[in-house]
């Protein structure tokens, strides 16, 4: 059986090889299959960055093109009440309020900057809307920046009752003696001041101050000290709201019945009076608390602590006191009287000391 297996298989082989033969001769050998030419690439189409999660002009689009570099002045009269949106993408800016009923813009070494009007007001028939727009590229398609300036100082004069909508990227801004602000930017530091209706102001990297304003005031900084002097309400149930990730938060006057003060990693200082029936929280993670009261104060102190101490210069009456796995927690009052009456004032760090000093 074995030797008739391999028989058969020889003469499979022998009739194959006899059938190539044939075909060579015969001119029919077979040819290779041409190889098809690969098809040209489809050119990688580059996405856009990815927004962030505030509508502030960040990545390759947002910086300024290069050659673009004039100075510009331009003036319109406009409503005392006039509302005005900005955004800058780099540059000192500074905003001034004046008593005319005009808008002024400079911009010196950057974009071609224009003044739109948005809306006019019925009666006057005066601009109470306002877009500052840029200028460079007329006839260019309008993206997430086509309306940013930029230059190497931009100025600005407005009415003392304008409220702006500023947004940057790298800015330095000061703003001075208007009614109301709303402000986000990347990176740079902000100052206010002379500010009655109102604040939002918020950066990335950099400081946040204010000083001798009103209104409901909310103050942000992710890496970078929150400051804010002689500031109040401007009326009642006004909330006055500080934050950062990593610095510092300094509040000296500040005379809101409401206020929040988050530290991540920083210190926080209070230098002012607490008044009766006011609501306050001062937390950080990683960092002292020090607040700085009137000797006459009437509060009650709710204070939780983990890796430090309690100390107060001011008698402090303790009420319950308890520790647990996380720390120590402190309910006491300050002052003679009706604590219910008072402030509610409640402390919290992880790691660092809580004292209550007397003002000199």
């Amino acid at each position: 059986m074995t030797k008739r297996r391999y028989k058969i298989s020889q003469l499979t082989l022998s009739l194959c090889l006899a059938i190539g033969l044939i075909s060579a001769v015969n001119g029919q050998t077979p040819q290779p299959t041409p190889k098809k030419e690969p098809a040209p690439a489809t050119p990688k189409r580059e996405m856009p960055p990815k927004p962030m999660s505030v509508p502030i002009p960040v990545g390759p689009r947002a910086m300024p093109p290069q050659g673009e570099r004039v100075t510009t002045e331009k003036s319109i009269m406009v409503a005392p009440d006039v509302s005005i949106k900005l955004c800058v993408l780099e540059g000192k800016l500074k905003i001034n309020g004046w008593e005319r009923d005009e808008v002024r813009l400079f911009v010196k070494e950057g974009s071609r900057a224009g003044i739109k009007v948005l809306e006019k007001g019925g009666e006057s028939g005066k601009p109470v809307w306002l877009l500052v727009s840029n200028m460079s590229r007329p006839g260019a398609g309008r993206g997430q920046f086509s309306d940013c300036i930029y230059g190497e100082t931009v100025e600005m004069d407005v009415p003392m009752k304008a409220s702006l909508t500023v947004s940057g990227r790298t800015t330095h801004t000061t703003v001075d003696s208007v009614k109301k602000i709303i402000i986000q930017n990347v990176e740079g530091n902000i100052a206010l001041r002379n500010i009655p209706g109102g604040i939002s102001a918020t950066t990335y990297q950099g400081d946040v101050s204010v000083e001798n304003s009103s209104g409901a005031i909310s103050l942000e900084s992710a890496e970078g000290n929150v400051i804010a002097f002689e500031v109040n309400p401007g009326q009642i149930g006004d909330l006055f709201k500080a934050k950062t990730n990593s610095g510092a938060i300094s509040l000296q006057r500040v005379e809101h019945r409401q206020i929040e003060a988050n530290s991540i990693s920083g210190s926080l200082l209070f230098n002012g009076k607490f008044l009766s029936g006011g609501l306050y929280r001062f937390k950080t993670s990683a960092g002292s608390i020090r607040m700085l009261l009137p000797a006459d104060s009437l509060c009650t102190v709710k204070a939780s602590y983990g890796y430090g101490v309690l100390s107060s210069e001011l008698p402090l009456k303790i009420i319950t006191q308890n520790v647990t796995s996380g720390g120590k927690n402190v309910v006491g009052t300050i002052g003679e009287g009706d604590a219910a009456a008072g402030a509610t004032v409640n402390l919290t760090t992880v790691s660092g000391r809580i004292g209550i000093g007397k003002q000199p």
